[in-house]
């Protein structure tokens, strides 16, 4: 039988592999040195070296050979597709992405508040333009995205303080609101009327709209979202699909539960 002492140490090794994860996915690093991560995790060089040689051979990690860096590798994003496409939402959501996409000629989207993380799930892209910013799987901007701000919105206010917190507030466009305060006070209004705009706040190129999809209890549990290029529509059309998408994201909910 395994003693004690081989358990604890188990589990402070689990732990200690899950911080340096942690550290990657907390703080967006793209590159880091082991010396770097061992200061930030307050770890032993050589510890943190043995992890993340491990974690390279496993493919979760990558090696930049010119810089002896660090940068999270392919495996992350397969384990994290794999709950993309198993998430019990998805299969709710999909067909409706699909309709609004078809019936309004834009790119439709949603998108789940994990911790302190806007996660897309599903888009279905009628744009010409590049969507980097909004791949399935990936982290957008809270502050300056509609479906940021429609997750944002309607936490309680504790919950919501924090998620401000841990906002950088980078100046994507000139039209980035970058000041915790006046967030705040912008995300009042946008739970008062019931949808999000990102009027060029991301990209100048780009406008949205988003409305919540609430489950059973009333929690918002996703984002539902149209966008368009700025060459082709402009927010005041955006924000004519706004009774719409409501209305989408009131049958979605009440697919979900949601009783009012």
């Amino acid at each position: 039988m395994e003693n004690g002492n081989g358990k604890k140490q188990d589990y402070k090794t689990l732990k200690d592999f899950i911080k340096l994860i942690s550290y990657y996915n907390s703080f967006n690093i793209p590159e880091a040195g082991v010396n770097e991560v061992a200061k930030a995790l307050d770890m032993a060089p050589s510890k943190v070296s043995r992890m993340l040689s491990t974690l390279t051979e496993e493919g979760f990690f990558e090696k930049n050979s010119l810089t002896d860096k660090y940068r999270v590798g392919i495996g992350f994003f397969e384990v994290g597709m794999v709950y993309v496409f198993n998430s019990p939402l998805r299969n709710i959501m999909a067909p409706h992405i699909e309709q609004m996409a078809k019936e309004k000629g834009c790119t439709a989207s949603w998108a789940i508040l994990h911790k302190n993380k806007v996660i897309v799930l599903g888009r279905v892209q009628n744009l010409n333009i590049d969507l980097m910013t909004y791949r399935v799987g990936f982290n957008i901007s809270i502050h300056t995205t509609s479906l940021g701000k429609i997750l944002a919105a309607y936490l309680p206010e504790e919950r919501q303080d924090e998620l401000i917190n841990s906002i950088e507030f980078t100046k994507f466009t000139e039209r980035s609101i970058v000041d915790p305060d006046k967030f705040k006070e912008h995300l009042k209004i946008v739970r008062e009327r019931g949808y999000s705009t990102d009027d060029r706040e991301t990209r100048d190129d780009l406008c949205c709209i988003s409305v919540p999809v609430k489950n059973a209890k009333g929690e918002v549990v996703a984002g539902l979202c149209l966008m368009d290029e700025v060459s082709r529509s402009n927010i005041e059309k955006m924000t004519g699909h706004a009774g719409y998408l409501m209305e989408k994201g009131l049958f979605i909910s009440r697919q979900l539960g949601y009783a009012k």
